[in-house]
């Protein structure tokens, strides 16, 4: 069937198999796009902005996820999971002479939330969205890492600086998607591979600069063989100061076009549509996905499993039938419309921070608990009952936000009962609309304070090499290159610690020039966005010339469609309008092996 976009008023298909999933979970079909709803799901996590505010129970000043004026209740994390208050105590009869969401926003404004979501954190205190860490510095959506700073999306790893979506990695600095690599740097959609620079799609290489596409080589330079001591005094050379790593980013970005690429960022990963979607089973439309199985229109959802999860934004680990929500999951199933829900909680709908619950609706901040609506405890046959007729009551009477989009049982929560502002949120991190697109959606906006930095080093008074830096840096404000004069949340100073000096030295690197949130999204730009095109194979047969670069590559093989075009079509996530050379799988696969 097609439908119309309540948001955005395009036209989106839903297909039979999406009726079929939307039948079985009994919601009825969404009335929001894809992307639409991809975004208001986003705009419920804020992965990694930090304030220091005070708790509404113990007073003192704490680290939080929530600014001070958010119009919502902070408990400090440990306080709000101890037994000093009861979320039960905020429980409220339903009122039918109310909307459903009026009565949530209620909740949501009166039940207090965590400052932070952590778990088992030792010397992390300005870590956020991560468990299992240890001495780590700005270090947001991580588990089981150690001596890590100004990382995202990070599992499994130690002693990485400046990454992001990175697994079972060490030694690593300014990389992107790396899988079980050991000193990586300035490198991205590698696999594998030890001491490598500058690298792009690497598996199991080592003693490598400057290379693309390569698989189980050792001592090459921009893709040629070389001796160990051509090797080392190349590094050496290259290392030499911060320009000389510039000039040598921008001579790799321009190397980079003449290889080709690969359509998807994939591995083992069968029927599956997307972009970065690795062991994994009929997997559509999905974005970041490990070990998901029968899901669609899901992003960031990592090892070790989901199954049978459609419109599913950020976490996993054994999650099942999940739908419309975000942030949810550690053997969770059955969830519908839920935010910050985990730990075995299942049969819950319209629940925030529920955690080790089942049968629940529209409740927030309980734990262990059933039967329970608004906060409020029932038997289960009464609950069953009053289940039934709230859903008809939220069908009869739907919430109407300020755009005009109507909102019945199976719709999330409205973008205005968000407690985070648009460019608080993953939304922005992925999307990054103008003040005036987010209030259009709904959502209001952080205006950034004014800093008043006494700046002790300036943009071009920043060393330029490692060897002449000393303790001395510590105490200097640094000016970042960027001003502020960016898009980034740019904080226009920055400062260096002692760890993150030790690192630096140690492994030879220049002071950084960007504060850490520019050097977040100028990473963030080696990611592929997360919209798909349709496009055609760009390889051209025998002779494999691009007809807008014909003398950039070549291929080396004779590919099934001889010397006609490759006539395979598939949707990517690299635009038409982009300079790489995309091939299909087959053909990407005839060239790189």
């Amino acid at each position: 069937m097609t439908q119309t976009c309540q948001n955005c008023k395009k036209e989106f298909v839903i297909e039979q198999e999406d009726l079929n999933f939307y039948e079985r979970i009994k919601v009825p079909p969404p009335t929001w796009c894809p992307e639409c709803r991809m975004i208001r799901r986003m705009i419920w996590r804020n992965e990694k902005t930090l304030y220091k505010r005070m708790c509404s129970a113990t007073n003192k000043e704490i680290f939080s996820m929530f600014r001070p004026d958010a119009p919502v209740v902070v408990y400090d994390r440990d306080y709000w999971w101890s037994d000093n208050w009861d979320p039960m105590n905020y429980g409220k009869d339903y009122d039918f002479k109310k909307t459903f969401f009026e009565q949530f926003k209620e909740l949501i404004q009166t039940v207090p939330w965590p400052s932070r979501s952590v778990n088992d954190i030792i010397n992390s205190d300005y870590c956020m969205n991560a468990g299992n860490v240890k001495n780590c510095y700005l270090v947001f959506d991580a588990d089981m890492c150690e001596n890590c700073y100004y990382c995202t999306n990070i599992t499994s790893s130690r002693d990485c600086v400046d990454c992001m979506n990175v697994r079972f990695c060490e030694l690593c600095y300014e990389s992107v998607t790396l899988r079980n690599c050991y000193k990586g740097f300035f490198s991205s959609d590698c696999e594998q591979c030890n001491d490598i620079y500058f690298c792009h799609n690497c598996i199991n290489c080592s003693n490598c600069i400057g290379c693309v596409n390569l698989k189980n080589k050792q001592y090459h330079i921009f893709n040629k063989p070389c001796s160990k001591e051509e090797y080392n005094n190349y590094l050496n050379k290259l290392f030499n100061n911060y320009n000389s790593i510039i000039e040598f980013k921008n001579n790799f970005e321009t190397f980079k076009l003449k290889f080709i690429h690969k359509y998807r960022h994939d591995r083992q990963a069968i029927n599956c549509s997307g972009d970065y979607i690795y062991n994994s089973k009929n997997v559509l439309n999905s974005y970041m996905v490990s070990n998901g199985e029968n899901c669609r229109y899901c992003q960031l959802i990592m090892t070790p499993s989901s199954k049978d999860c459609y419109d599913y934004t950020s976490w996993g680990w054994n999650a099942e039938q999940i739908y419309e929500s975000c942030a949810v999951g550690l053997d969770g199933s059955r969830l519908k419309f839920c935010n910050i829900c985990f730990s075995g909680s299942y049969d819950l709908e319209y629940c925030i921070s529920c955690i080790g619950s089942h049968n629940l609706f529209g409740c927030i901040g309980l734990r262990n608990k059933e039967y329970c609506i608004l906060n409020k405890q029932y038997s289960k046959e009464e609950y069953f009952d009053l289940r039934k007729k709230i859903i008809e009551h939220i069908n009869i009477m739907p919430y109407i936000d300020k755009q005009g989009r109507v909102y019945k049982y199976g719709e999330f929560f409205p973008p205005e009962f968000s407690p985070f502002n648009y460019n608080e949120t993953l939304a922005y991190q992925y999307f990054q609309f103008s003040k005036k697109e987010a209030l259009n959606f709904g959502i209001g906006w952080t205006e950034r304070e004014k800093r008043s930095y006494q700046i002790t080093i300036s943009k071009d008074n920043i060393p330029n090499d490692i060897e002449n830096v000393n303790s001395d840096i510590l105490k200097e404000i640094i000016e970042c290159e960027h001003q502020g004069n960016c898009n980034h949340n740019c904080t226009s100073a920055f400062r260096i610690t002692t760890d993150e000096l030790m690192f630096y030295k140690n492994n030879r690197l220049p002071l950084p020039h960007l504060c850490f949130e520019c050097r977040y999204f100028e990473r963030a730009k080696q990611r592929n966005p997360l919209k798909l095109w349709k496009r055609t194979c760009q390889c051209q047969g025998k002779q494999g010339k691009n007809p807008n670069n014909p003398n950039i590559y070549q291929n080396q093989t004779i590919h099934f469609h001889g010397n006609s075009p490759c006539p395979n079509e598939f949707q990517t996530s690299y635009s038409p309008d982009r300079p790489e050379i995309v091939y299909c799988e087959e053909c990407y696969n005839q060239e790189v092996v």
